[in-house]
């Protein structure tokens, strides 16, 4: 077990990066992050293991209630526990998608209670105080929330109940079965013919020419090469399909770098993207004012009182503005014919930024269903023993001004996955997109 003086240095550690470096205390000035510190500081002095520890240290920084800010715990604390069922979030119900091959006949039966309760209790209960997003689909799109708080919150020879609008059944962590699931796999509506393949990025064609660019990820920088590279092919295609369902971002300059292949104009960025800064010359002037009530006519008690606050920020260009815009033509538009973007919850950060230049620009409809509403230049590192923390550290929105954090980018074409939908492979929302751009 970690000593406590190793319990006490990690939970400092996770309360002096937040208090300097979260860009979004101005957006939650009820929260008393000394309090809250001194509140968990004999929690994890007196965990009776490290999981415990852990696990507290997830609720540490769910309290600041943020879906680019966690804890995630090591996965070896967690061996031996077994969970065999899975979950997927689809029609506003918890579907069942994995199971012991027993209960096979439940698989995409509706969850109404695990444990007891109902599931919308146990979800508030046993899930959010370890995971927090706004937005319950995008809690759902990037983690296995319900199967990682069976795990966190119950024993392992403990009975664990599942009830479905078809039937039930119960199990013990510490047993082990063979696990059913779901092929929650789409086919493609018809045949593709495949170009280019990339970690990040795979190129295919319809028989009818329709470029189908699926774009993985933005974490690899080599990306906006190979985007290039098949510029030529591109170009000679009738229609673009830009599919970034399922990416969950990366590096801000790729997507636009090639965004502007695609997009024309100059477009005045009202982003207000900001990051916390810290004065230690106007923290020291603190007690020369009332913090309680201060002058904000006065320019000097202003800062010392926002320095205080941690409400102190400091201005940031977009990628790619100059003077206050995002000039497209920078690079020329080589790609006009008309497009389609395709979007879902699990579209997070600077895919969301991606998608957002088309529809704002008015270049592509976007088609799916509400992106994952978070993008905030995320600080990741290791804990100083073991586990990893992420914190937000930009806070911004979209270019036009437009809220997008917990709230997402809503699609122009909504499309939502249906049961059938799932059972049957079918991408609709692909579909819907090849059905547009044929009619145009």
């Amino acid at each position: 077990m970690l000593t406590v003086e190793e319990r006490i240095f990690t939970l400092s550690y996770l309360w002096k990066e937040a208090e300097y470096n979260f860009a979004f205390w101005a957006m939650r000035p009820e929260i008393d992050w000394d309090s809250e510190y001194k509140r968990f500081l004999p929690l994890v002095i007196n965990a009776k293991s490290d999981l415990e520890f852990y696990l507290l240290l997830m609720r540490f920084y769910a309290v600041l209630r943020d879906g680019h800010t966690l804890v995630m715990p090591p996965f070896e604390l967690l061996e031996g526990k077994n969970v065999p069922f899975g979950v997927m979030y689809a029609e506003g119900k918890c579907l069942l998608t994995a199971a012991a091959k027993e209960h096979e006949a439940l698989l995409l039966s509706e969850i109404t209670h695990i444990q007891g309760l109902p599931i919308k209790e146990f979800i508030e209960k046993y899930v959010y105080p370890f995971y927090w997003h706004e937005l319950p689909e995008s809690l759902f799109a990037c983690n296995d929330c319900i199967e990682s708080s069976v795990m966190f919150n119950f024993g392992i020879d403990e009975k664990i109940s599942v009830i479905t609008d078809k039937g039930g059944f119960t199990f013990k962590m510490s047993e082990t079965s063979e696990t059913v699931w779901v092929d929650t796999c789409v086919k493609p509506p018809e045949p593709l013919q495949e170009h280019f393949r990339s970690e990040s990025l795979v190129i295919s064609l319809t028989k009818d020419n329709i470029a189908v660019i699926e774009i993985f990820d933005f974490y690899h920088s080599e990306i906006t090469a190979e985007f290039e590279q098949n510029i030529e092919f591109l170009k000679r295609c009738k229609a673009y399909i830009i599919d970034v369902r399922g990416n969950s971002g990366g590096m801000g300059d790729p997507p636009l770098e090639i965004a502007k292949r695609f997009i024309s104009g100059k477009y005045p960025v009202r982003s207000d993207s900001r990051t916390p800064s810290h004065s230690a010359k106007y923290h020291a002037l603190e007690p020369y004012i009332d913090l309680d009530a201060p002058d904000f006519s006065d320019t000097w008690q202003r800062k010392i009182y926002e320095v205080a606050s941690h409400t102190y920020y400091e201005n940031l260009s977009e990628n790619g503005e100059r003077d206050g815009y995002i000039d497209f033509d920078e690079q020329e538009t080589l790609l006009t014919a008309p497009a389609m973007v395709l979007i879902n919850h699990s579209t997070a950060c600077a895919a969301e930024s991606f998608a957002s230049y088309f529809k704002i620009m008015g270049r592509a409809k976007t088609v799916g269903t509400v992106t994952y509403g978070s993008g905030a230049e995320a600080m990741i590192r290791d804990l100083p023993l073991s586990g990893k923390m992420w914190l937000a550290t930009t806070c911004s929105k979209l270019i036009d001004g437009s809220e997008y954090v917990n709230v997402g980018v809503a699609p122009d074409i909504v499309v939502e996955k249906t049961i059938k939908d799932i059972t049957e492979g079918t991408d609709k929302v692909l579909i819907t997109a090849l059905e547009l751009l044929r009619k145009e």
